[in-house]
């Protein structure tokens, strides 16, 4: 994607990983109907589904937005040399991520804020980095910012982890070591940030996914987490994810998310819609239609 205005600000996207073979289509998307892709092909394909697989493609990316002197990351992806047992995609990585910011012109002391939608493996993995055998903020003058809620889910202080939990041992080397460093600020509830920007909950995925709702000079834009992990869900809000907590919270709020990109023309950016990663919505009669943008 090139760099995107937003009135003042700059949006752009440093890819860790592209799923081009993508998920299987109804395991991403349980309700998922294959005439979605007929009636819809060249829209479609190959934007968001690789007819030689069927699968439904994805990217696993970090959100940079710079307004002023501010530079913030939204989601930080999974991260380098993490035990990821459950989860083999995620599992001992060694990728090019900080190369990937330094080629957008961010080091990581120039980061003023990380922003995590949630704390999923995929979410928050960049958060740390491994230093001397130790896990250390990646973002050593940046302000971390989780729901509180979406904190104490996943603290196995509160809630010890299940069996194949794929999640395990992300909260101890991505999130504690940051807390420990005094860099976390937790939020309870919507709240505006400044007169840009404004988190508000929208649970469902997980209990205490966020989204950031950004707007300057009358145009406006939406880093949606995973309220939407492909495309077609929103063109079908209704569809919720295969690994949505709650898929009838997920869609409603998934709706909403929707109808406010429809009302304000804004930018709809998740987590990991594949290249542009980002679109427009309109409404078409009870659906939506979409525009990568």
């Amino acid at each position: 994607m090139k760099t995107k205005k937003i009135g003042d600000i700059s949006i752009d996207v440093a890819v860790e990983m592209a799923i081009d073979d993508g998920f299987p289509a109804n395991m991403l998307v349980p309700s998922f109907e294959q005439s979605i892709i007929e009636q819809n092909h060249d829209l479609l394909v190959p934007f968001c589904f690789n007819p030689a697989t069927g699968g439904l493609k994805l990217s696993i990316h970090t959100w940079v937005m710079r307004v002023g002197k501010e530079v913030i990351l939204i989601d930080t992806c999974n991260g380098n040399d993490k035990e990821r047992p459950n989860f083999e995609l995620a599992h001992k990585l060694n990728l090019p991520y900080l190369e990937k910011l330094a080629a957008l012109g961010v080091k990581p002391e120039d980061v003023t804020m990380v922003m995590c939608t949630h704390l999923h493996v995929d979410h928050c993995g960049w958060n740390t980095r491994l230093k001397n055998g130790k896990w250390v903020p990646t973002f050593p003058n940046a302000r971390y910012v989780f729901s509180r809620a979406e904190m104490e889910q996943w603290d196995p202080r509160r809630n010890p982890p299940v069996e194949g939990d794929i999640n395990l041992n992300v909260f101890d080397d991505s999130v504690l070591p940051v807390v420990e460093a005094g860099q976390v600020d937790l939020v309870e509830g919507d709240k505006d940030l400044n007169e840009i920007m404004r988190l508000e909950l929208a649970p469902g995925h997980t209990r205490g996914s966020m989204v950031m709702k950004v707007q300057s000079k009358g145009q406006h834009a939406i880093f949606a987490g995973d309220t939407l992990h492909s495309p077609v869900q929103a063109m079908r809000p209704q569809w919720s994810s295969g690994f949505c907590a709650d898929p009838v919270q997920s869609a409603q709020t998934r709706r909403k998310l929707i109808e406010y990109c429809v009302d304000k023309n804004a930018l709809l950016m998740p987590a990991h819609f594949p290249p542009p990663h980002g679109v427009r919505v309109r409404a078409q009669g009870e659906n939506f239609a979409i525009q990568p943008e």
